[in-house]
């Protein structure tokens, strides 16, 4: 059987690992897989199997941000992408960026093939706070639209199934709730690596993994590391880059946190940081998943997040594999961190970690994507 993956840019980040470890399952039941992409970076492509075939389109628009460079580069993506798609045997596809194109494709091309949605967000969360209120309105009515006409949406999380549901008016029959495959057991060896530089020079570390923009929140974890460092001492690890970057150093200046708060940038192993730290701390304001809590688990760190919709709090169970706190509560936050500071944590709690983490391995969660599809073939 063969299935094409529609991800019009293939960078590197959290959409593109996991699409890599569905294609890493679906490949080892069977499948074939074939990506359709345009941007691609080599980080990106090499997260993917060497049996992935990539088929890649050009456009002239690659470095330009602007609004009508992306609108016109769409409109390019459309039509090369929908020559392919009439060329080849397509049967099914599996959208999981600009879905609004991958429904466009299946209503204006030749082949009936049948399209699963992969929505990873929150729609109107995302829409909310990541563009402009006109431009937010624009995306909420496009997939009000749309959405419907494909075949079936894939939601990440019971979370992302209500906000489709509530707020885009999906029929619940349409969308299947299933998990990103986090529990990847490469990462095990990956974290046993040599640490390059040793940033763990105080008794207790913590550490953020994620891209340093609003949707990750990292000042309220610094606003709560502050009140944390007036009672005891300890460190921060921050791993990641983004558009906040500037924004997250200067308040660490502002704060005299620089002695205990480390930016150490993007690392394309950040497991062997993780593995030596004492805390993990997600401080998102939203999420669709969230990938790094169930690998904390995997590799035994404890784990304090936000409550926020919608992964953490399924991961953890609401609070049973993992502390939870309100949105932007750095008070409570650093009560938490504190808490976790004087009482070390029990070997059972962290044992259940690992079982849990067992619900989202690559095996389990392929067969879900295979069982799925296969309904509808």
């Amino acid at each position: 059987m063969k299935i094409y993956f529609l991800i019009p840019s293939l960078e590197k980040g959290g959409i593109e690992r996991s699409l890599s470890r569905i294609s890493k399952g679906l490949i080892d039941r069977g499948w074939e897989v074939i990506v359709l992409t345009s941007e691609v970076s080599k980080e990106g492509k090499s997260y993917f199997e060497n049996s992935v075939k990539f088929i890649t389109v050009n456009t002239l628009f690659k470095k330009q941000n602007s609004i009508i460079f992306q609108f016109l580069k769409n409109i390019i993506l459309f039509f090369k992408f929908k020559e392919i798609i009439n060329k080849n045997d397509v049967d099914l596809v599996l959208a999981a960026k600009n879905l609004p194109m991958a429904v466009l494709l299946k209503k204006y091309s030749k082949s009936e093939f049948k399209l699963f949605l992969r929505e990873a967000v929150h729609p109107f969360t995302a829409a909310k706070n990541q563009r402009s209120y006109i431009n937010s309105k624009f995306v909420i009515f496009l997939k009000k639209k749309l959405y419907p006409y494909a075949d079936k949406i894939i939601a990440i999380s019971e979370g992302v199934k209500k906000s489709l549901v509530d707020q885009l008016k999906i029929h619940p029959n349409k969308i299947d709730v299933i998990y990103n495959p986090a529990g990847d057991e490469r990462i095990i060896e990956l974290s046993k690596e040599k640490v390059e530089k040793n940033y763990f020079n105080k008794n207790f570390n913590i550490i953020n993994i994620g891209r340093l923009t609003k949707q990750k929140d990292h000042i309220t974890l610094l606003k709560a590391m502050k009140i944390v460092l007036k009672k005891v001492q300890c460190n921060l690890i921050i791993i990641g880059e983004g558009s906040e970057r500037d924004n997250i150093y200067k308040f660490i200046q502002d704060n005299d946190l620089e002695s205990n708060v480390n930016l150490i940038g993007y690392k394309s192993n950040p497991w062997k940081y993780l593995s030596r730290s004492d805390l993990f701390v997600l401080s998102s304001i939203w999420e669709g998943f969230g990938n790094v809590i169930v690998e904390s688990m995997m590799l035994g760190v404890p784990v304090i997040s936000s409550d926020c919709n919608s992964g953490p709090s399924e991961i953890l169970d609401k609070g049973k594999y993992g502390d939870l706190f309100e949105i932007r509560d750095y008070h409570k936050l650093s009560e938490l961190i504190l808490k976790k500071f004087n009482s070390s944590e029990s070997k059972k709690k962290l044992n259940l970690g690992l079982q849990r983490s067992n619900n989202f391995s690559i095996n389990e969660i392929s067969k879900k994507y295979s069982d799925s599809f296969e309904k509808l073939l």
